[in-house]
């Protein structure tokens, strides 16, 4: 099940924090409401006590303007939604930082695109993203993720790259490439072979060692030495 999102709401308008808090229990299934702040100093307060991912904010409050509240987190680790009943702050909510900018009344669509978008950057963010390796085809500079590689081969101080569409020879030695991977996908299984376990279509022992088969059909033999580490990460 996917986790909710923690939000907070900021408005000195009680009624205006409320409407707000019931069309998010009733329309944004994916947020959740962890506080109320009705001043940028309780604000301040209730984000650093509950880090919320999401901040809906009015602009226009009695004692200061929403904004005073982003320039006391100059690093954020929120998104502010700004939301207003004057469409004249759009060009500074941009400016600011702000992630969207809801105009009162709020409207429900509009409400729910948000949360939409909320979810998409937050998993984007909180997404590691994959490393790149550089390497040489003929002149011709290939950048390469873990998750393309079917398999490595050792060739002498070369290794032969197998991807779904191509085959590399790159002038770097097998323990080289494993070095500059840094990848779980990647599972050494012979002195001469790494493959990419999220290609492995089948394991079968074999007395001492084993044979594996990838989903490109290929076999490679699994050797004694590694036999223990491929059960291992397979377990």
């Amino acid at each position: 099940m996917e986790r909710k999102i923690n939000v907070l709401i900021v408005d000195d308008e009680g009624p205006d924090r409320e409407l707000l808090k019931s069309l998010i229990t009733s329309y944004c299934p994916h947020l959740r409401v962890v506080g109320e702040a009705a001043s940028v100093a309780a604000a301040e307060n209730l984000i650093i006590q509950y880090q919320p991912k999401a901040v809906f904010l009015d602009i226009q409050m009695h004692a200061h303007l929403g904004f005073e509240l982003l320039d006391r987190f100059p690093q954020r680790t929120f998104l502010a939604i700004m939301t207003t009943g004057y469409d004249q702050y759009g060009i500074k909510a941009v400016k600011a930082g702000a992630f969207d900018y809801l105009l009162k009344p709020i409207d429900v669509d509009e409400l729910m695109e948000a949360e939409q978008k909320i979810r998409t950057e937050i998993n984007r963010l909180e997404s590691p993203s994959e490393e790149v390796l550089s390497v040489f085809d003929q002149g011709e500079q290939v950048l390469i993720k873990p998750s393309e590689i079917i398999y490595l081969k050792a060739q002498g101080s070369y290794t032969l790259i197998i991807l779904a569409q191509r085959e590399i020879l790159t002038a770097k030695n097998l323990n080289e490439m494993m070095k500059e991977f840094q990848s779980n996908h990647l599972v050494r299984i012979h002195r001469s072979y790494v493959i990419n376990r999220d290609y492995m279509k089948s394991y079968q022992p074999l007395g001492n060692e084993g044979l594996i088969t990838l989903s490109n059909g290929t076999q490679l033999r699994v050797s004694r030495t590694y036999k223990k580490l491929l059960k291992s990460v397979l377990l």
